[in-house]
């Protein structure tokens, strides 16, 4: 589950230690995953991959870049979809957030939270409104994946439980090879509710 924030003290000191930790690991997961493509036999350089990483922690898309740089795959996506994806051979497992410790943090630091691409998950028509219920602030309703029918959907549920919907293209620029930017557009209107939510969080 991916879950947005907005708004947020950025410079919450609870974040701020919350994420120290987390890069750190993330950062382990990197090398790991290197580690394993190269005693698969894909001789990717771990310095080129720290470099691709530009200072941030390393993530799979580095990896990704890396494996195509190096002529091993012809794109990022292939090399999700056959070495660093889920299941796959070299893919290492990532600490992952608790859904109720992510949005407990980010309520803390004056931020809401909203659920992104809600229909990419499997069972998301009984999942939904337990997450709502978990305290998560809104729906990512206005995405390229999202139809018109559930856009519909999950929009009446969000305001049946006084919650807000929010939207957003999802675009992730060359990580991906499927860029998205200016695909969706999200009425000026659906800030509103956050602004007010921000307000009355003080």
């Amino acid at each position: 589950m991916h879950v947005l924030a907005y708004a947020f003290n950025p410079l919450d000191e609870r974040i701020d230690a919350r994420l120290a930790s987390f890069r750190i690991t993330r950062q382990t997961r990197g090398r790991r995953m290197v580690e394993r493509l190269r005693s698969l036999g894909y001789r990717i350089d771990p310095e080129r991959v720290e470099q691709l990483a530009a200072g941030g922690a390393v993530g799979r898309p580095h990896v990704a870049r890396a494996l195509v740089e190096a002529g091993y795959v012809r794109s990022v996506s292939e090399a999700f979809d056959n070495l660093i994806g889920s299941g796959k051979r070299a893919y290492v497992e990532k600490e992952r957030f608790r859904i109720d410790e992510a949005v407990a943090l980010i309520h803390s630091a004056g931020g809401v939270t909203s659920i992104a691409h809600p229909t990419l998950y499997p069972g998301h028509e009984a999942l939904l409104p337990a997450l709502l219920d978990l305290g998560v602030d809104g729906v990512e309703v206005f995405h390229p994946e999202v139809s018109d029918s559930w856009r519909e959907t999950y929009t009446n549920l969000a305001r049946s439980r006084g919650k807000f919907v929010t939207g957003g293209s999802d675009d992730h620029g060359t990580v991906k090879d499927v860029e998205t930017l200016g695909t969706v557009r999200v009425p000026e209107d659906v800030i509103g509710p956050i602004l007010e939510k921000m307000k009355d969080e003080g």
